[in-house]
């Protein structure tokens, strides 16, 4: 009886704990959840900040060849696989394995913020003019800051792999879409409507009862220097207060690789037959869609405001959001490639549309009221469509290589994958911007009738009036040369519609050609992909 009655006690005395313990594990979670999507809030601002610089560019009457100089600032996460596994291999033990890299990260990123502030605004902001010296250099302070964030997303991807509870893993993702959305929509989007003098004006000061000004609320020293402030105080913080702790440890093999052995395993990877293919497939399937990107700043061109595009692409991510679910009910997710190349041929005639829409872009204008309310609705409810296809095509991209990963090396497959991915997305778009620059006739013309006499007596006059009829506005200098008579360079055949046209026609033939090899690519066997095998507990190549 008294053993009974002891055994009773005991189980009443546990109980309590074993609640406890629920709800303490509950609690970390959830305080890391939050935590993982501030890391990721904090990469998207550079990501967002860069994003939205062809915007100022573009209003800046920058030519389409020093966008695609700049271009290359947005490929460091196309190319991360270079070095993210030096990322997952070498770090210090009692700092901890993704705080190692994450801590001196960000505050790097804090202080090149502060650090370039300044130049970057005199370069933007107060030259009216933007050289190519000046587009190099801008390129290579956002090729850093977007190289740092790359490097800071390969050390919370593998944090929150670990941070978070068995039960809650699947956060991680969450973490990863919310959080970096939340912090791109901040660096892009508000960064371009608080930074806008005619938004400030119209909408924002009006509302607390501020005077009207000569510029916007916050100007891009302004903000570079508040958000370079934010790395570094959070930077402390996450070094003094946060632990690094595994609630279990990931048993996957290439988490245990060495920096030699990881490559040697890409290496592997890659002389699969279906891979090779596949690395194909992802390489040029985007040459379709390669003056997609120039189509916003075609818009500005015209005289579209930027902050009011910024403001747009605030409801496009929120339609991206939505996409997994719509898409699920419309396709058959187990067959992700098949619905890939179903949904092809709709992007690119909704491809095609949009380069009309841009065309018929300065017909809505009106010289007193700008654009019309009519105008945005319409591009609304046509890029919408747009961006449920395209969001659909990445999410059975992704459905895709998780269905194939070979799962004893899922980080290092997975990464090979999105590598080749994001290459074959950016290589394209950088092609297409010089190409547009380079295959467009831009003559020199005056807008006004220009007095002969005066003119007749400048240097190298002779010269402007042989090349008035050829392409005269086609390198810097004579742009310059053009705008010193009084003249403008004037677009007269615009090679964007010429070449969406081009490749749109190389997509229709890209799917002819890889119609039969994408089908045989999702029906082929899952070993297929595999190049480890598991025997009596060991990873053993095949």
């Amino acid at each position: 009886m008294t053993t009974d009655s002891s055994n009773s006690k005991s189980q009443l005395t546990m109980m309590p704990i074993h609640k406890k313990q629920i709800e303490i594990k509950t609690h970390n979670d959830l305080k890391n959840i939050i935590f993982l999507m501030f890391l990721y809030f904090l990469q998207g601002i550079p990501i967002g900040l860069t994003a939205s610089l062809p915007y100022i560019l573009s209003s800046r009457n920058v030519s389409y060849s020093h966008q695609a100089i700049f271009s290359f600032a947005s490929w460091p996460f196309a190319i991360k696989l270079l070095w993210a596994p030096i990322v997952d291999s070498l770090h210090i033990k009692r700092i901890g394995k993704r705080k190692s890299w994450l801590v001196p990260i960000q505050y790097l990123i804090g202080f090149f913020m502060i650090l370039f502030a300044n130049d970057v605004h005199e370069m933007i902001e107060i030259n009216k003019k933007i050289n190519t010296n000046e587009i190099y250099m801008l390129t290579s302070i956002f090729f850093m800051f977007t190289f740092l964030a790359a490097t800071q997303d390969i050390a919370v991807d593998g944090w929150g792999l670990t941070m978070l509870s068995k039960e809650k893993s699947s956060w991680a993702s969450i973490c990863n879409n919310a959080g970096s959305t939340a912090g791109i929509l901040v660096g892009n989007s508000l960064f371009l409507i608080l930074e806008s003098k005619n938004f400030s004006n119209n909408y924002i000061r009006p509302f607390f009862g501020l005077e009207s000004q000569k510029y916007g609320l916050v100007d891009l020293s302004g903000f570079m220097h508040f958000f370079g402030l934010v790395f570094i105080v959070s930077t402390t913080l996450i070094l003094f207060l946060k632990q690094e702790k595994n609630f279990y440890h990931d048993e996957s093999l290439d988490n245990n690789l060495s920096i030699k052995e990881t490559f040697n395993l890409l290496n592997k990877i890659i002389k699969l037959d279906s891979i090779k293919t596949l690395l194909l497939i992802l390489f040029t399937s985007k040459v379709a869609f390669a003056t997609s990107s120039i189509r916003i700043l075609k818009m500005i061109e015209a005289g579209v405001p930027k902050e009011t595009l910024g403001l747009l692409n605030s409801f496009f991510q929120f339609i991206q959001i939505l996409t997994p679910i719509l898409a699920s009910n419309f396709f058959d997710l187990t067959k992700p490639l098949e619905a890939f190349l179903k949904i092809y041929p709709i992007r690119i005639v909704v491809t095609l549309l949009l380069a009309i829409w841009v065309y018929i872009t300065p017909q809505f204008f009106d010289i007193n009221y700008g654009y019309p309310f009519q105008y945005f609705f319409l591009y609304m409810i046509l890029n919408s469509i747009y961006c449920l296809i395209f969001s659909s095509m990445a999410l059975f991209k992704t459905a895709f290589f998780t269905e194939i990963s070979d799962k004893n090396i899922g980080g290092t497959y997975m990464t090979l994958l999105n590598t080749i991915a994001n290459i074959g997305v950016q290589w394209p778009t950088t092609l297409a911007l010089y190409l547009v620059d380079a295959l467009s006739i831009k003559a020199c013309v005056f807008e006004t009738k220009p007095n002969m006499k005066e003119l007749s007596t400048k240097k190298f006059f002779k010269d402007f009036l042989k090349t008035m009829h050829e392409n005269t506005c086609f390198t810097q200098f004579e742009q310059k040369n053009c705008h010193s008579y009084g003249a403008k360079c004037i677009i007269q055949s615009d090679a964007f519609y010429f070449l969406t046209v081009i490749c749109a026609f190389i997509g229709v033939i890209w799917m002819i050609k890889f119609k039969k090899p994408i089908f045989n690519l999702q029906s082929i066997s899952k070993s297929d992909w595999k190049i480890i095998q598991v025997k009596n507990n060991q990873h053993l190549f095949k």
